[in-house]
């Protein structure tokens, strides 16, 4: 299987937790620390974890979520 990257784009994101809600492996949390525009971006807690199911990525509606494979 081939590992994984999420990639969260803070910049882009509003913060609406769908991403979080809906990771099937419960790696992603909000972030204690607020954006300039005032939103809590999801972070990584476990990307060990990541299976690189891009759920993540899929159901973002800001497209702020980016799942790439590393080498």
């Amino acid at each position: 299987m081939a590992k994984t990257k999420v990639i969260i784009y803070s910049e882009y994101c509003k913060g609406c937790g769908i991403c979080i809600d809906l990771c099937p492996m419960k790696i992603l949390d909000k972030s204690k620390k607020m954006t300039l525009d005032g939103y809590y971006p999801p972070v990584l807690v476990e990307p060990e974890k990541c299976t690189g199911c891009r759920v993540c990525e899929i159901v973002c509606p800001d497209i702020a979520v980016d799942v790439v494979v590393v080498k």
